[in-house]
């Protein structure tokens, strides 16, 4: 029977490796549909080798029905609060066999630590297996596995070592393991705080701005929602460009002596908005391009001498746009390059 089995298998093989392919462009698809974040969907299909291992085990009487992961999907998040999100739309979208799916998680115990995954047995739905492509799938299950970066992290130490031990671990092997475990699990939980906070911080900066409400402490994070919703107008909607990763644009706006969201809604003009018109692209709208035309304008002497960060040194699209929003607010460029020797290029 076993032979029977793999010829079976590299007959089928094909399907399978089609089928994981599919699920993997399919979730993607839908992930970007309902703006779910995440970090990488991988696919994968059972080996020939793989699958002979599995079988010379002897706890399959039928391999064919019993094995369900010929086709397997995974997705890799950033933190916990997204499994929940993608496991719902996953439940959502596929037929599930509840009897062989479930959380990892759940089988550890109150005094267990170690693998933790979300994992699915799935079937195509009904409605797609009408469809032309999706027919040569019916009765073919697959897997899903869903977990954080940190819970790969650590099922994947924990396979590659841990499984190379024939029996126990060795007691302070063993104890040093289950710690480490413990500790990455605490680090989700915390990341996943962390994110939560900082989007807890963004929502209340936007309810705080709508009602004009500016005494917040000024970060990445509040700045960019305050730019968003100070700018509505002029973005059509759009969020503002986030590029200040490292930091760099809050660190301008503290040595030009800004402390707070109120402290620099002061020093932007009331026709600020209208003369952002005269640029006419809403792609130089991101954070750095927005504050810094904002600080120039009110003090460019303050902002080239004390303010800017070492790294910029062009204004690289000085063109007539810009030339006008600038003159518009006396700024005299020809100025800044004698004192501070800032080149501009056309």
């Amino acid at each position: 029977m076993k032979n029977e089995v793999i010829d079976w298998y590299i007959k089928t093989r094909p399907t399978y490796k089609r089928l994981s392919a599919k699920i993997e462009a399919l979730l993607s698809e839908v992930f970007e549909m309902e703006n779910i974040s995440y970090h990488i969907i991988t696919s994968r299909t059972k080996t020939i080798e793989s699958v002979r291992g599995k079988i010379s085990k002897d706890k399959y009487d039928n391999p064919k029905e019993q094995i369900q992961d010929f086709a397997g999907i995974r997705i890799i998040t950033y933190v916990e609060d997204e499994v929940a999100k993608i496991s719902e739309l996953i439940e959502k979208t596929f037929d599930i066999d509840h009897e062989n799916s479930g959380n990892k998680s759940d089988d550890l115990g109150l005094d267990k630590v170690g693998y933790k995954s979300v994992h699915y047995i799935a079937h195509l739905d009904k409605s797609r297996l009408k469809l032309p492509e999706y027919k040569q799938y019916e009765n073919k299950c697959f897997e899903i596995q869903v977990r954080t970066i940190l819970q790969h992290t650590w099922a994947e130490i924990e396979h590659d070592r841990s499984y190379k031990y024939t029996g126990k671990l060795p007691t302070d092997i063993g104890r040093r393991f289950k710690l480490l475990a413990g500790m990455l699990e605490m680090a989700d939980r915390e990341f996943n705080n962390i994110s939560n906070d900082i989007d807890a911080i963004s929502e209340n900066t936007a309810i705080s701005a709508e009602k004009g409400d500016y005494n917040i402490p000024i970060s990445s994070t509040t700045l960019t929602t305050f730019l968003s919703t100070k700018f509505s107008s002029v973005l059509g909607g759009e969020p503002i460009i986030f590029s200040d990763r490292d930091g760099i644009l809050v660190g301008e706006m503290e040595r030009f002596g800004l402390k707070t969201l109120d402290d620099f809604n002061k020093i932007i003009p009331d026709d600020f908005n209208k003369t952002l018109k005269f640029l006419n692209e809403k792609a130089r709208l991101s954070d750095f391009g927005l504050v810094r035309r904002v600080l120039m304008i009110n003090d460019y002497n303050k902002y080239f001498s004390i303010a800017k960060d070492d790294g910029f040194t062009v204004w690289t699209s000085y063109d007539d746009g810009e030339s006008k929003f600038f003159k518009h607010y006396g700024v005299d460029w020809d100025d800044i390059e004698d004192k501070y020797g800032v080149m501009l290029t056309d």
